[in-house]
């Protein structure tokens, strides 16, 4: 995706609120800027598009967020964007560590983003929990992804493929999660979820 710095033409809107733009573009609207790079998450993939979507429709200010396979930091940063006090990632891929690391700085946000392959390797609970990752991956992580969700928690889903959706619903349904949003997209599906523990 070497278009992200170099081709000034190339300028992505999502949503109501966000633009992936160069550093040089102006706009009145929330704008990411991401360096050139390898990892997944720049802006472009429909899952991408719908957590952003998503992500704008919460109340995320003062909240914290952890990132499952956070890639490059596009989310988390959309996070941060919309006042989040915290927001925390892991990805098995180092590469997308350091690029994760690099668009941090670019956008003047702090993420707290380390190599891992599980939430196993966190101790605290969060507010949102987002995982945008293929969907078998998340159901083998259901019980840790379950760990670190707060009460009265968001849990955002994407990556999940259409034949998939129902199973992967039905998993955190099971859990005792409540579905507010189920987004069809072209090959994936987007899940907003909550946890309502009585």
């Amino acid at each position: 995706m070497g278009w992200r710095l170099k081709d000034k033409a190339k300028v992505i809107e999502i949503g109501e609120k966000f633009i992936i733009a160069p550093e040089d573009v102006k706009t009145d609207r929330i704008k990411i800027t991401l360096a050139e790079g390898k990892s997944f998450g720049t802006g472009v993939h429909e899952t991408t598009v719908s957590c952003i979507e998503v992500m704008e429709t919460l109340d995320l200010k003062d909240k914290s967020v952890l990132d499952v396979g956070i890639g490059s930091g596009i989310l988390s940063i959309a996070a941060m964007k919309l006042k989040a006090k915290r927001a925390v990632g892991f990805d098995i891929e180092k590469f997308a560590i350091d690029e994760c690391k690099k668009n941090a700085k670019l956008n003047n946000v702090d993420i707290d983003c380390f190599v891992a392959d599980s939430p196993a390797a966190v101790d605290e609970k969060f507010d949102l929990v987002i995982a945008n990752i293929f969907d078998d991956i998340i159901l083998s992580m259901k019980d840790e992804i379950l760990r670190v969700l707060k009460k009265d928690g968001h849990l955002l889903l994407s990556g999940v493929l259409i034949e998939e959706n129902f199973k992967v619903k039905r998993a955190f349904e099971e859990s005792g999660l409540r579905v507010l949003k189920n987004i069809f997209l072209e090959e994936y599906t987007t899940i907003l979820l909550k946890r309502e523990e009585k």
